[in-house]
């Protein structure tokens, strides 16, 4: 009784009576061995947060296997969604007791897939696994295949589904069961509850929140390594130089947002110099791109993974291939989480991935205010002035670097920290130009010392007054931008940027000065992203809030798990177009935007 006590007050008064009800049923069909099993599997349920249904689906998901209830009877008490996961619950134990391991785990694993309309079902078989291990209440449920069953499909198949804490829960029982006396040293050596150390972890948790609250857009997560994890560690490095027993993982949207984290946990708490690793300005052989770094707190050591969600796909793909020899299952992809299901259609992660990506082109600077800014790999301190602003650029009189006057020429190397000292008036040099590798700089230099082609001016022509137009192809200029047009052997115009690449080659008596004063324009932008659920939904939806219509679209979906979006938009000019390229870039697993 005291179990369902527990379980019952976890719902409101409203929901309780479905947990009653639920209660009454399995004690009219199921042995008191198997209610009370029920009954701990529905407790284990509420401490992840599920539905009602979810645990009343959890109370019953033995009836149909192990009692001579039916779905109908089912149904027509606790509605469809219960029965359904209860009669999938029965399929998969039967499918399990009759398969395995005469098939693969991986085949096992699919057939479970195949037959779980959401994760209810497998998280219900889930728990119930967890509490046969824990409390040894059923002995013949898989007889002695049950350490088997749970470390070849539910193990790995936790993983693949991303479920954390049943991965960790399975896991540990198996090595319980295996190995009691590692086990319980193990314990000893961490001395600490599992709920003392997941308090740890939400204590830091809700630090870190309060210290990124309004800088960066993030996403927390933490965990307590379990056991299992450490003793498969012990076997490489003894217990007290194990720096990742508590492990916080910060998700961002881009590179240069990983290095303001960083710059910000650093500035809070007092770091392990020789547990840092920057893996995203050197990344390992096999792709993997993060920043790790290990902080003192009290007494205990928290370890930070910090990553954009493009490195975390791609690591959670690397686990995921190379854990327990899962193989792809295409068709399961609309039921995984959008993480997941980026895995299941990907096909390598070698050299061939990392070489395409554009972030190692990159280095990212701290400013004195740990901001961060990212510039082209070889930039200089002049490059990184005029990042800051173009003032700042043009009055740049000194600069420190890691508070150490030099050059202004000076390259700049990752992680570098710059504070530029400035006159009262300009100092720029044309010189700057020969130093420089952002085409920010180089514009502003140029611009100011008049580096620019002189192009004839007549009578200004609006586009309202001229009858034969024809907007370029080439560089589909839009109203607000500056426009030149030129003139044709058929009395057109075909109005043109005034930077298109194709008007070197023009002579300057072609050339007229338009005032471009179109309601619309069209214009082409390409979108470099990693797939995910609802993605395409979220582009479409900026491009909608910025009144675009989208005339024309390519997807070009690649091995590598890269997907190259192409859109024809008509939109109102250029501010408008702006404005929409820098929302569409802040999307997560958008890697970069750019027009065409």
């Amino acid at each position: 009784m005291e179990t369902l006590d527990e379980v019952i007050n976890h719902f409101p008064k409203r929901e309780q009576q479905q947990i009653l009800l639920a209660n009454t049923f399995i004690n009219e069909r199921l042995n008191q061995k198997l209610c009370a099993h029920a009954l701990r599997t529905a407790k284990i349920l509420t401490t992840k947060g599920l539905s009602i249904e979810t645990v009343v689906a959890g109370i019953l998901h033995d009836t149909i296997y192990q009692s001579d209830a039916t779905y109908t009877e089912i149904e027509q008490i606790f509605g469809t969604n219960v029965a359904n996961v209860v009669k999938e619950a029965s399929i998969i134990e039967k499918l399990i007791e009759t398969n395995f391991p005469q098939l693969s785990a991986e085949t096992v694993s699919s057939l479970i897939l195949s037959t779980s309309s959401d994760l209810q079902t497998i998280m219900i078989q889930m728990a119930e696994l967890t509490d046969i291990l824990e409390s040894g209440g059923i002995e013949n449920k898989y007889g002695k295949r049950l350490i088997r069953v749970v470390k070849e499909i539910y193990v790995p198949l936790s993983l693949k589904l991303g479920l954390g804490r049943s991965n960790w829960q399975l896991e540990d029982d198996c090595f319980e069961m295996e190995n009691k006396n590692a086990f319980h040293k193990i314990r000893k050596l961490v001395n600490k509850t599992r709920e003392d150390r997941e308090e740890l972890i939400e204590k830091i948790k809700k630090e870190v929140t309060c210290l990124l609250k309004n800088k960066v857009a993030v996403q927390i997560s933490g965990r307590p390594k379990n056991f299992y994890a450490i003793h498969k560690k012990m076997k490489n490095v003894t217990f007290k130089n194990i720096h990742d027993l508590y492990g916080l993982r910060i998700i961002c949207n881009k590179d240069k947002e990983c290095y303001e984290v960083l710059g910000y946990v650093h500035s809070k708490y007092d770091f392990l110099p020789n547990a840092f690793d920057d893996y995203i300005a050197k990344p390992k052989k096999n792709g993997y791109k993060s920043i790790h770094t290990a902080v003192k707190y009290g007494k205990d050591i928290i370890e930070f993974q910090i990553r954009t969600w493009e490195q975390h796909l791609r690591i959670e793909s690397n686990l995921y291939w190379e854990y327990k020899k899962l193989k792809q299952n295409r068709e399961f992809g609309k039921t995984l989480s959008w993480e997941r299901q980026l895995i299941e259609w990907q096909k390598s992660l070698g050299e061939e991935v990392t070489s395409k990506r554009k972030y190692s082109r990159k280095v990212f600077i701290f400013t004195p205010k740990s901001e961060v800014i990212s510039l082209p790999k070889g930039a200089s301190v002049i490059d990184f002035a005029f990042a800051i602003h173009s003032d700042v650029g043009k009055k740049m009189q000194k600069a420190k670097v890691n508070g150490i006057i030099v050059p202004l020429e000076t390259q700049l190397e990752n992680l570098d920290k710059v504070e530029i000292i400035l006159a009262n008036k300009p100092q720029i040099k044309e010189s700057w130009i020969n130093y420089v590798k952002s085409e920010k700089a180089k514009s502003k230099i140029k611009q100011y010392f008049g580096v620019t082609k002189s192009i004839k001016k007549e009578v200004k022509n609006s586009t309202k007054t001229l009858k034969k137009i024809k907007i370029a192809d080439c560089c589909n200029p839009l109203p607000g931008e500056d426009v030149v047009g030129i003139k044709t052997t058929k009395r057109k115009i075909i109005i043109h940027k005034k930077d298109c690449k194709n008007l070197k080659n023009i002579a300057l008596n072609k050339l007229v000065e338009i005032a471009f004063e179109e309601n619309q324009g069209k214009s082409k932008i390409v979108v470099s992203v990693i797939d995910r659920i609802g993605l395409l939904g979220e582009v479409l939806k900026e491009i909608k809030k910025s009144n675009g219509r989208v005339l024309q679209s390519n997807f070009n979906i690649k091995k590598s798990g890269y997907v190259e979006a192409e859109f024809i938009l008509e939109i109102k000019g250029i501010k408008k177009l702006e404005n929409l390229m820098e929302r569409i870039a802040k999307i997560p697993s958008v890697q970069s935007i750019e027009r065409k």
